[in-house]
């Protein structure tokens, strides 16, 4: 049996960042998330003998703010893994959240679905550049999703995602957004390359990675993958398996399958995906050799 990743994308967010590199699905519509997760429920269900000889040892939900999905539709899709798939019983599950989408409602789904980290795309933590990066979030109720929801003082699955590289109207905001990461109860954090018309020379950017560099390192974290940062022993199994050439099963639009010398890629076409989801000749859209590292 073969050790695999399993990735679950869901490409959706309220709005495309003239910041953010990644190409989502604009603009909130519960319907429309429903009848996708549907489909990726159909996805999964139709494959899950393909790989009865592959053990899944982490699963990451991403792609784009993944925790827009409806809880309980993740749930039951994390039910299907772990009853059709080898699942490893220490297997992580992680996803690229927000803290609009953590509730009363959703965390008990959440919990369900056995998600161990939720790394919170904030961009900023620092309230001048807060505004200026993140219009769906208010800054304010991250100490409650934390210490109510999450419980990140006792749970260690509080991650954040921090832009860096923009030229934003306080000079000093990425360097006050580290320390106030500093502060938080929390285990694990992603730098992202800001780009598009507002991003800084990369000089300015690496500038600004070095010293975040610096301040980690003295509050106990390391970069133990490029712009990638936690204290030891809360690395991010996925995405260190994954940096290492480990082979991948994708599910969901636009995800990328890694395995057995190839990798296909699934279509982008989202009327397409949610009508043909169960049929993978429907769906694939490219398939290459493929060599791990």
């Amino acid at each position: 049996m073969q050790d695999v990743l399993m990735s679950i994308n869901v490409p959706f967010c309220v709005k495309q960042c003239d910041y953010c590199p990644r190409t989502v699905v604009e603009g909130w519509d519960a319907k429309r998330l429903h009848a996708y997760m549907e489909a990726v429920k159909n996805e999964v269900e139709a494959n899950a003998s393909e790989f009865q000889d592959c053990r899944v040892t982490a699963v990451h939900w991403g792609g784009g703010l993944a925790s827009m999905a409806n809880a309980q539709d993740v749930s039951d899709i994390m039910g299907i893994v772990r009853s059709r798939f080898h699942v490893a019983e220490d297997a992580p599950v992680t996803m690229r959240a927000a803290i609009a989408n953590i509730s009363g409602a959703s965390m008990p789904f959440f919990k369900r679905a056995g998600v161990t980290r939720f790394d919170f795309e904030m961009m900023s933590l620092f309230p001048l550049g807060y505004s200026y990066v993140n219009k769906r979030d208010s800054l304010g109720d991250l100490p409650v999703v934390c210490d109510h929801f999450l419980r990140s003082y006792a749970n260690r699955n509080l991650g954040i995602v921090l832009l860096y590289g923009l030229d934003t109207p306080e000079p000093d905001n990425f360097r006050r957004s580290v320390i106030e990461f500093m502060r938080l109860s929390a285990c694990h954090l992603i730098l992202q390359r800001a780009r598009g018309p507002l991003a800084l020379p990369e000089e300015q950017a690496e500038a600004q990675h070095d010293e975040a560099r610096m301040l980690l390192e003295e509050a106990g974290f390391h970069e133990y993958l490029p712009r990638r940062f936690a204290r030891p022993g809360e690395e991010d199994r996925f995405a260190t398996l994954e940096a290492a050439g480990a082979s991948c099963i994708g599910f969901g639009l636009g995800a990328k399958t890694r395995l057995d010398g190839a990798v296909s890629t699934t279509t982008n076409d989202l009327a397409l995906y949610c009508a043909a989801s169960a049929d993978y000749a429907a769906i694939t859209a490219d398939v290459k050799p493929w060599q791990p590292s």
